[in-house]
Order: structure tokens, then sequence, then C-alpha cells
């Protein structure tokens, strides 16, 4: 215990809860590690706990009780250690002797199984001592770190498929033939994007979904062919999962066209100028707007013949204004040009063109 009590005893002694929380005295931990979480499994329960940083740890012992057994006691059921200099993991997958499902019969209450975890110093000694384990009557608030879980069969598997109504910036999952188990909970959706670097970053909760919604709609992307990786999982209610994992890419379609486009007109000396204004789009992709304007009157508009390509408009702009322009002469009569706008996103279609919307007359 001497790498603990010298390096950090003057350091702990001012302080109620104490930093070091390898630290026997130290009220919040009494010296357990932190971190101990449980993932119930069929038969398995995968525990696992942080690594607090500190030199000197020699590997670590697990314990487990279970509520159901007449007189409930700690009993050690396995260790991890560092091998060859090595820092020892901070998991262990117990599968020894677990029950699943397992009920109280006259209370109808679940029994769990109740882990903690000690480690072993440099020089061999096991803290916490589990022949004198801290407990609150010893000292207020003082407690072995402990975590606990049930043990079931996992639900069956989510049989996912990708929606093929496609919609810009939208995945759809869906997975409507699935037959749920007598003791379903419900479905949880977890998500992990690629980054631009090509990493995938960690996995987030995206949604938790009720039996009675057996799809999800993502809508979260900011760009087109964005992969993400899905695990949709079934759970029970012991939290066990059943989980399907899917990786999707987000089509390259183009954004929605322009709305509330609008144009306002003034008059100067046999020509004229125009305003025109538009509602910024919600798409995070949107990378400009283009304007056309008809370059002869009658016809079918064709951009590039009938349509020329008068201005492209940053992002963050919602309005343009052309001065003096010329009029075209429709028959007798003198008639402005007739404009266009359309949105345009920062991923060129599979052909290497511009992804444009549609556009949108100017009235």
């Amino acid at each position: 215990m001497l790498f603990i009590a010298a390096g950090f005893a003057a350091g702990c002694a001012g302080n109620e809860d104490f930093s070091n929380p390898l630290d026997p005295q130290n009220l919040r931990t009494a010296g357990s590690p932190i971190g101990l979480e449980l993932v119930p499994g069929d038969e398995q329960i995968i525990v696992t706990w942080e690594d607090s940083g500190h030199d000197g740890i020699m590997g670590y012992r697990i314990y487990r009780r279970f509520t159901g057994d007449p007189d409930p006691i700690f009993d050690f059921v396995g260790e991890v250690l560092g091998e060859n200099g090595k820092r020892p993991a901070t998991e262990f997958i117990d599968t020894q002797d677990l029950k699943n499902d397992q009920f109280d019969e006259d209370s109808g209450a679940r029994h769990r199984y109740i882990y903690r975890i000690s480690y072993i110093d440099a020089d061999g000694v096991e803290v916490p001592d589990p022949n004198t384990p801290p407990s609150e009557g010893e000292v207020p608030r003082r407690l072995w770190q402990t975590a606990s879980a049930t043990p079931s069969v996992a639900p069956p598997t989510p049989n996912v498929i990708v929606g093929e109504d496609l919609e810009d910036l939208t995945v759809k999952l869906f997975w409507q033939d699935y037959q749920t188990p007598s003791d379903f909970e419900g479905f949880r959706v977890i998500v992990s994007q690629r980054s631009l670097s090509g990493e995938f970053l960690p996995f987030r909760l995206r949604a938790e979904l009720p039996e009675d919604q057996p799809y999800f709609f993502d809508r979260e992307f900011d760009r087109d062919n964005a992969i993400k990786i899905y695990r949709i999982a079934a759970v029970d209610r012991f939290g066990v999962e059943g989980v399907k994992v899917i990786q999707v890419t987000s089509p390259n379609l183009p954004p929605s066209p322009p709305k509330n486009v609008r144009a306002s007109y003034g008059l100067r000396r046999g020509r004229y100028d125009i305003r025109i204004a538009w509602s910024k789009n919600s798409e995070p992709d949107v990378e400009g707007y283009l304007i056309y304007a008809t370059k002869e009157t009658g016809g079918e508009l064709v951009v590039g013949k009938d349509l020329i390509h008068r201005r492209r408009v940053d992002a963050k702009e919602t309005s343009v204004t052309f001065t003096g322009e010329g009029f075209l002469l429709e028959g007798q009569r003198e008639v402005p040009r007739r404009y266009f706008i359309s949105a345009f996103d920062n991923t060129p279609q599979p052909n290497g063109r511009r992804d444009e919307s549609e556009m949108v007359e100017v009235r």
C-alpha cells in the first residue's frame, strides 16, 4: 500500500471525500475500483470498471452474491491479472453457474447477482480487504462499490431493412415483422457515425422505442454519403439485448427547392431592377443558391439554351438584387425576363455534376 499512502496522504488529509478513489479511506469508494458496470446476457454477465491510471496495480478480483440464495454472501468468482508487465484488463466475463430469469416465488421480485471488485497492489495486498469489508455501519458513506444485474435469454434479433422511399439526409430503418417475446421491454437504437477522417465516433443512444414502433427514421445527417453504424436492440425487462448491427450510407439526393420565393420590381428609363428573396433552406449541407434567367421569350426552358446562369449566392444569403435589367420583346410588348432559383448542396452527384434542387420560378 506504500504507493497510495505515501503519494496521497497529504492531499487527502483536508478533503472530506478524498481525491484518490483507490485510497481505502476514501469515503466515496472505500478504495474499490470505480465505474463498475454490468451487461447481462444469456447465462452470463460482462463486468467492466474504469482504469484509475495509477501505477502499481497488479490485478483485480471479482466477487459476487446472489439475492436468491438462502444466506447470500459474496463469493470469489475470478480475477484479472496483468501479464508481462502490462496493465491488467478492466473486463471480466462471468459465466460461472449463472441462472436466467430468476424471480422470488412469493413476492414476484426478480433476484439479482450483485458484484464488487477489489484490486491487488504492487505488494500483493488486496484492497478493500474482503475479510473486513467497509460498510455503512462503520463509517458513513464509506461503501464498497457494487452493481447488480439479472441474466436472461436474449430476445430475438430484429430483422432490420433499409427503406426504399428515399429522402434527403434521411435513413429509414424498419423491422416490422418482429415477434415480441413475453418479457419484452422495448427497442433501443444506438448509433456511431464515421467522421470525415474515416474513424467511427463512439456509439451513443439515439432512441428508446416502444413495442408498437418497429421503425426508426434518422434525420440527423449533415451531408450526403455519410456512413453510420446502427445497433438496433430488442431489450427485455432484465436489460438483455438481441442486437442487429447494420451499416447504412445516407442517400445522395439534392436538397428541397427554396421556399417563399418572391420578387419586387422597380422601373428605370426603359430598364428595371429586380430583388429576389426566399427563405433559407433547412438542410445543413446546402452550400448555396443558383439564379437563372431567360435569355429569350417562349419555347421550352432548358438550362444553357434558354436559361442562363446569372449568379451563385452563398448559403447564408436569402436575397439578391439585379439592377438595370433589359426587357425582352414578346410580340410588340416589352416584358421582363423570367427568373428561377434552385438550391445545391456540398456533395456532387455520382457523375460529378452539382447536386441541385428543382428550380422554382420567381413570381
